[in-house]
């Protein structure tokens, strides 16, 4: 048997605040980590009632009450006003043998640390679907290919390219340089065009030769020529009916061959090579090119009627040296999909990391990816360093001034490279729109979340 002594110092040595009451809640012992839980003297506590304390706001909450109310145990999360913590109060009633409640043993915990443990996850949690978010609205998912849209410019080309895609009578001409991107664009306004479920067909007309490419488009009767197939053959446009058209590289086509485009755009309707019936046509027509038209009008190698014909809406995308906001967010793109291919591992240093910021990207887009894929797999460890870059990278650092100089040689990881996008889109977004509300807004997140984020900036930079 334990002496009531022996009991007492047992009670006294637990972690956890412990007190003991009649059946009616008047106490009758307290430990002194129940004291300390409280905020107040063993002394305030041993002779009170729990009904006495409770109106005295010394906590928020009794589950002793409530214990002794339906006689069964009941656990409750209350506030501790004086010592301001948050505990878990669980209160057992031990019942006499007419049914009554005799004592009530409560156990009190504080919880206070584990509930910022639990709002500190929640945060963490609702950080990472925010960017997760942010990352599939800077992501288009197409069916050949994804589209990273960070900067402004290149966003409001995605947002061109949606809003002219219901209008899918509509011929729209698609501008930029090499490996910009057109032919992504071009998968775009087809995805969200009420054609989406119809034929889309593309042609380059610069890689067919001029003997074939009117057969190619338009088609051919059979024994139109030696060496046609003896059924015949439907052309791109007879066989995308309903559908849409992508002419890319529309300036290589040759001048005779662009008159009758026209025509075809004109009339809605093609004549097969050989033949004389006029087939009807439902289709929209896309065209892109890397060349300047209008300059090609003026020399005479392209038709100022056709120039027109095609450029009823025109998207222009910029080059990669005019949306460096994108080079960073493009990076990590193309390494994660070169190391899902190659089953790698590899991440880039931060002077790395400004070699490609630096450089002028004559072939755009598809030199980055080209670049990224290289990289991996000539890179002999994990870490892509300056040294495994082309020349013509390294150099451009130099040429431009090396802005990574102050910085810390380390690898960034590819947790890092989206906190660096996003720390560079929260405050671009509040230099263009003004204020932190209206930045929020246009990012599609809390006001609260802003603030949060840009004062964990700062204090990294204290």
């Amino acid at each position: 048997m334990i002496d009531a002594k022996s009991l007492v110092e047992m009670l006294e040595s637990s972690f956890d605040g412990i007190w003991i009451t009649d059946g009616d809640g008047k106490i009758l012992l307290a430990n002194s980590a129940n004291a300390t839980l409280l905020g107040v003297s063993k002394q305030d506590l041993e002779g009170h009632t729990t009904q006495q304390l409770l109106e005295e706001k010394v906590f928020s909450d009794s589950a002793i009450l409530e214990a002794i109310e339906k006689k069964k145990q009941i656990s409750k999360v209350s506030y501790n006003y004086h010592s301001q913590l948050t505990v878990l109060a669980t209160a057992t009633p031990i019942l006499g043998e007419d049914g009554e409640v005799k004592h009530v043993f409560n156990n009190v915990r504080d919880i206070t640390a584990l509930n910022k443990l639990q709002r500190s996850l929640r945060d963490k949690e609702e950080i990472i679907r925010l960017q997760n978010k942010q990352l599939e609205n800077m992501k288009l998912r197409l069916g050949m290919g994804t589209i990273v849209a960070n900067s402004k410019s290149f966003r409001e080309v995605i947002e061109l390219a949606e809003r002219v895609a219901s209008f899918d009578a509509a011929t729209v001409l698609i501008l930029g340089e090499s490996g910009t991107g057109k032919e992504l664009i071009a998968e775009l306004i087809v995805n969200h065009s009420p054609r989406k479920d119809g034929p889309y067909l593309q042609v380059n007309c610069g890689a067919i030769p001029e003997t074939l490419i009117e057969s190619e488009l338009f088609g051919y009767e059979k024994g139109a020529f030696t060496g046609a197939d003896a059924k015949g053959r439907k052309g791109l446009f007879e066989s995308a009916n309903g559908g849409t058209v992508f002419l890319d590289e529309i300036g290589d086509l040759p001048l005779h061959m662009q008159v009758k485009l026209l025509r075809v755009l004109q009339q809605r309707k093609v004549t097969r090579i050989g033949g004389s019936e006029e087939i009807a046509l439902d289709v929209r027509v896309l065209a892109a090119t890397n060349r300047n038209l209008e300059d090609m009008v003026e020399k005479g190698q392209f038709r100022e009627d056709l120039y027109y014909r095609l450029n009823v809406v025109s998207v222009s995308i910029p080059a990669l040296r005019e949306r460096k906001e994108d080079i960073l967010p493009l990076v990590n793109h193309f390494l994660t999909v070169a190391n899902q291919k190659y089953g790698t591992n590899k991440s880039v240093f931060s002077d790395t990391i400004d070699c490609f910021e630096s450089y002028d990207w004559p072939g755009n887009v598809r030199e980055l990816e080209n670049l990224l894929e290289n990289l991996v797999i000539t890179t002999p460890t994990d870490m892509i360093r300056r040294e495994n870059l082309p020349k013509k990278l390294a150099l451009s650092r130099e040429t431009n001034g090396d802005r990574a100089s102050a910085r810390t040689e380390k690898t960034i990881p590819l947790r890092a490279t989206v906190e660096r996008a996003e720390r560079e889109a929260i405050e671009r977004a509040i230099q263009e729109c003004g204020s932190v509300r209206k930045a929020a807004s246009a990012l599609e997140v809390d006001p609260s979340t802003v603030v949060r984020k840009m004062q964990g900036y700062n204090q990294e930079t204290t």
